[in-house]
């Protein structure tokens, strides 16, 4: 019995031994092998090379940083084979000179993809769990139909190749950082955050009951927001390192800010900075002398001499009437001044227009637009972020994945992927838009365009980039010009001529930034309106006018700074002109002098060498989510239309012709008639979709082509009148903004009412004619 017992229990780990075997023998099977052997050889590199001519190998190289670990290729085996050729890694083994040897093989590897890698078609709402991501419209592609406008970013395919902020740093200069907010604090970054106002290490912001100082913390958020935590939305760069600098809650001074913009420079790679003088309409400020050094060092030392990036917001003040060229801020050479755009691709009433912007992201704009979601005091979250202060964030996120994608990036090669990666498709509808001489478009309200963040981060791959040559300054100026008068109705003109230093080791032929300096005494100052126009034929305007501004001290030195010649060539006549057309006789004043300084390089930058190639920004998709089921309600009414009962005809028309009434030509009229109301709502939403269904509409090709062809009232004229009435309508209480808030929550699709109300236009239209 005891043998039996046992006979069964050998039985069963012979078969178990069998089966281990069996399964090593079919893996190794499975295995390609490599014409590849990597080989440990303790004498060192002349070693390995004896030892390869004497058995018939390629030494390859060294493998990686591992001393004495050799690759060797052999003369005549195959690259691949199914089998491994043991006999061969036997000898490599069996030399005294060879401590160890391994035939490679190759590996299955598969990508562990940080978004959407098992599902490639997924809509980007499943991509995240946080609550909000679905409100964070400016990051994903949203569109219903792809004949929609494109309103994103552009972000998702650079977070799909892994690409998320890591390593980077950014800090952003405001009122404080809740550095414990549930969504911020996994990227809280304490090395780059600091409280100037209280002169300690905590940035925490101080609470009050309106909540004031909640703008740092919005800013923020918007940057780093953890993802995939089920809290609040998720940030632009969602794995970087994020501080806070407190220093706008308590008197500001030229000490504080330059502490701020020189903090930690060799840590931090982004500042973000969405403040500036008073946007009143009537103010004219820039840096102090030690915020101007502050700013200085850091572009020459910062980032271990790469250059720190300085990102601005460009300003909120449109309804004033102001203009951010009278802003020392954005108007520096140094820094990356944003503008704003509104959901529905629009300038915002906010919006101010300057020569020195250079892009634009996206923010709030009507109260019928969707805003900007971020974290909120109290770990709160908030959907309400709003003007060129949410802008600037994003646009410092999006700068932190370009800088994960390439370190290596200097300040002036983020300056110039921005020029050559924004895109104006998008934004094409407003006013303004200009060609310059080098072919790029450029606008006063928008810069070169909307931030591409995909478009930016390809772009400064190492293996594509090539860093701008080394920068140069040359200074134009008219040593014997005498102060020349000015006043109202009357027009200063000055000719530049200029070989742009030719010649000379600071020699340009292609623009960066162009600045006029200048110093000018007059009774109105904002009545003042200044153009510059390049060789190139490109007209700039480096001031315009501000009907606030009555100030009579002028500008004393003031340097007017204009990206809009990015990559003339600088050489020929400029032309500065200063005008007063506002009819106010008594203006009078005088310019006193004047220098133009262009800034570029004595080379094309490599990028430049070619022209830039425009595409429409719609061709561009992300994953979108599903289409709505519109089509099948089109689809219906185009199988089954209405039959309604054949109306009565009055008798004065069927008199004269009793067999007219039956005629085969007015059937078709007579059923559009009946079915108008049907048609008419089926047009409506077909229109606001921009769907094209023409077997809908039992209109002849001749009612067609007159539709086609009759003048459409422009969606401008309609957002403009909303804006006004906006702004003759709306008080500015705290009260008000409650309710727009809450009535904004409620209505998360209204932005598609002003292609209904167009579509209605377009409808009353077609009924007049």
């Amino acid at each position: 019995m005891e043998v039996r017992c046992r006979a069964p229990v050998a039985v069963m780990m012979l078969r178990a031994t069998l089966a281990v075997l069996l399964c090593a023998v079919c893996a190794r099977s499975q295995r390609q092998y490599l014409n590849e052997w990597a080989v440990e050889v303790p004498g060192g590199l002349q070693a390995a090379r004896t030892i390869a001519e004497e058995l018939g190998y390629e030494l390859v190289r060294q493998i990686g940083a591992l001393e004495n670990h050799y690759l060797f290729k052999h003369h005549y085996h195959p690259s691949r084979t199914k089998r491994s050729a043991d006999h061969i890694t036997k000898r490599l083994s069996e030399d005294d000179r060879v401590s160890w040897a391994e035939q490679q093989y190759e590996m299955k590897r598969s990508k562990r993809a940080p978004l959407g890698g098992e599902c490639k078609d997924c809509s980007v709402d499943k991509l995240f769990d946080d609550p909000m991501w679905n409100q964070q419209w400016y990051l994903q592609d949203t569109r219903t139909s792809p004949s929609l406008p494109k309103l994103d970013l552009h972000v998702i395919p650079v977070w799909k190749k892994g690409i998320t902020g890591k390593g980077v740093v950014i800090t952003v200069l405001d009122d404080g950082l809740e550095w414990n907010h549930t969504d911020i604090y996994p990227n809280y970054d304490p090395d780059a955050s600091y409280d100037f106002n209280d002169n300690d290490p905590d940035p925490f912001p101080r609470y009050d009951s309106t909540n004031e100082n909640k703008h740092g913390t919005r800013c923020a958020g918007e940057i780093a927001m953890q993802a995939d935590n089920k809290k609040c939305g998720v940030g632009v760069a969602y794995n970087s390192k994020v501080g806070g600098i407190r220093m706008l809650d308590g008197i500001v001074t030229d000490a504080i800010e330059a502490s701020s913009i020189g903090f930690n420079p060799d840590h931090v790679d982004i500042y973000s900075a969405s403040w500036g003088p008073n946007d009143d309409g009537k103010t004219v400020e820039g840096p102090g002398r030690l915020a101007q050094k502050a700013f200085e060092y850091g572009i020459q030392k910062g980032r271990g001499g790469k250059g720190s990036i300085f990102v601005w917001a460009s300003g909120n003040g449109g309804r004033q009437g102001d203009n951010c060229d009278c802003d020392g801020y954005t108007d520096s050479i140094f820094t990356i001044s944003i503008s704003s755009a509104s959901q529905q691709g629009l300038s915002p009433w906010y919006a101010e227009k300057c020569s020195s912007t250079l892009a634009t992201a996206y923010s709030s704009g009507d109260y019928t637009d969707q805003r900007i979601t971020s974290a909120d005091l109290h770990n709160e979250c908030t959907e309400t972020h709003t003007g060129t202060s949410a802008s600037a964030p994003l646009a410092a996120g999006i700068f932190a994945l370009a800088l994960e994608q390439n370190p290596d990036l200097t300040w002036r090669d983020l300056q110039h992927l921005v020029v050559w990666t924004s895109e104006f498709d998008p934004l094409a509808n407003n006013p303004g838009w200009k060609r310059n001489g080098a072919g790029l478009m450029v606008n006063s309200r928008f810069g070169f365009g909307l931030l591409n963040a995909k478009a930016l981060v390809d772009l400064a791959d190492p293996k594509v980039w090539k860093h701008v040559p080394e920068k140069k300054q040359c200074i134009v100026r008219d040593d014997t010009f005498q102060p020349r008068p000015l006043k109202a109705a009357g027009e200063i003109s000055i000719e530049i001529p200029t070989k742009a230093c030719t010649g000379q080791t600071n020699a340009i032929v292609s623009l960066e930034h162009v600045q006029v300096e200048a110093s000018i005494e007059y009774t109105r100052r904002g009545d003042l309106h200044i153009t510059l126009t390049s060789p190139s034929g490109t007209t700039t305007v480096l001031l315009a006018e501000r009907e606030r501004d009555t100030s009579s001290n002028g500008f004393r030195n003031w340097a007017f700074m204009s990206v809009h010649t990015w990559g003339e060539n600088p050489t020929g006549t400029w032309t500065l002109k200063i005008t007063d057309t506002s009819g106010r006789m008594e203006n009078e004043g005088q310019i006193l002098s004047w220098k133009l300084i262009l800034h570029g390089t004595s080379e094309k930058s490599e990028h430049m060498k070619k022209p830039r190639v425009y595409t429409s920004y719609n061709a561009v998709q992300n994953d979108r989510r599903g289409v709505e089921h519109m089509e099948d309600m089109l689809e219906e009414a185009a199988i089954s239309p209405n039959k309604p009962e054949k109306p009565q005809t009055p008798a004065k028309l069927t008199s004269s012709t009793p067999d007219s009434a039956s005629g085969p030509e007015e059937k078709p009229a007579l059923s559009q008639a009946s079915s108008s109301p049907n048609l008419a709502l089926l047009h409506l939403l077909q229109s606001a979709f921009n769907r094209q269904t023409p077997a809908l509409y039992p209109h002849s090709m001749a009612s067609l082509s007159r539709a086609e062809t009759r003048e459409r009232i422009p969606k401008q004229k309609l957002f403009e009148a909303m804006d006004w009435l906006k702004q003759d309508t709306v008080p500015e209480s705290n009260l008000y903004n409650d309710y727009s808030d809450n009535f904004y929550r409620a209505q998360a699709y209204r932005h598609r009412d002003d292609r209904l109300m167009q579509a209605l236009f377009d409808i009353l239209e077609g009924e007049q004619q």
